[in-house]
């Protein structure tokens, strides 16, 4: 047992010294405190996405700017557009629970299986684990917001006024990434919930525009994970290849 105070032996000082402090710094040069802090925080953000979604389902009804101040008591509206408001409203509850879940389970899952990656060092971890996980979570998210507020969309345009999409701001955050080619995919995503039997050729057409926009960012987000997988087979078999071909070079050179 290593003793923690110059020329003085403490035994409490002492073991807590060699328990906590040491075990403490041998992850560190490990690196596993890294690795942990890292699965923590997409544990928390798991949690982030469903507590906090279902906070913003209960508030988003209520209060001057609410679905129902904003969308059902409006002077002017018609009986049949207020029940078809308030069927929105009930759908859209459902829809965004269910969303706020499966946000929940889809990062909780990859957050389980970046913990189950070996540890070979930082910056293994951060090219061969997190960024190709990253990567593939990011798209089963966008893809998951984009299908939730195009599936709203297409019940506002059945019932002709609106359905309640309070989880839309999430989508326009994964909408904002610079992906290569989201500014065309953007174009047919919906980005406010609206209704009208007149026009309901054009709301139908936006709703299955943006349920097809949802499958092309989650394929587009599997394209960048592969071609992001073979550059980095690419540059570590470079890095491989240097030294075989530093040496005989040298020595080339060391004769001449």
């Amino acid at each position: 047992m290593e003793q923690n105070l110059p020329y003085v032996s403490v035994g409490l000082i002492d073991d807590q010294y060699n328990n906590r402090v040491l075990p403490f710094l041998g992850k560190i040069d490990s690196g596993h405190l890294f690795k942990w802090f890292i699965v923590l925080f997409w544990k928390l953000a798991s949690y982030v996405f469903l507590l906090g979604g279902l906070f913003i389902t209960i508030k988003s009804m209520t209060g001057d700017d609410g679905y129902i101040k904003t969308t059902l008591d409006l002077e002017g509206i018609t009986g049949a557009q207020k029940a078809g408001g308030i069927v929105g409203l009930i759908i859209g509850i459902i829809l965004s629970i269910v969303c706020a879940w499966f946000l929940y389970s889809i990062t909780k899952k990859r957050a389980e299986q970046l913990n189950d990656e070996d540890y070979h060092g930082v910056l293994h971890f951060l090219s061969h684990s997190l960024l190709p996980r990253a990567i593939t979570l990011g798209g089963e998210l966008a893809f998951t917001l984009i299908f939730y507020v195009s599936l709203l969309q297409l019940v506002a345009s059945l019932d002709g006024y609106a359905a309640y999409a309070p989880l839309m701001d999430y989508m326009s955050v994964f909408l904002s990434i610079p992906v290569p080619g989201m500014e065309m995919v953007a174009g047919l995503v919906p980005t406010a919930i609206h209704g009208d039997y007149d026009t309901m050729d054009v709301t139908l057409r936006l709703a299955i525009g943006g349920m097809a926009a949802a499958f092309v960012v989650l394929i587009t987000y599997y394209a960048i994970r592969e071609i992001y997988m073979y550059g980095l087979k690419i540059t570590m078999n470079l890095l491989a290849f240097i030294p075989k071909f530093a040496i005989p070079f040298a020595i080339r050179n060391r004769q001449e």
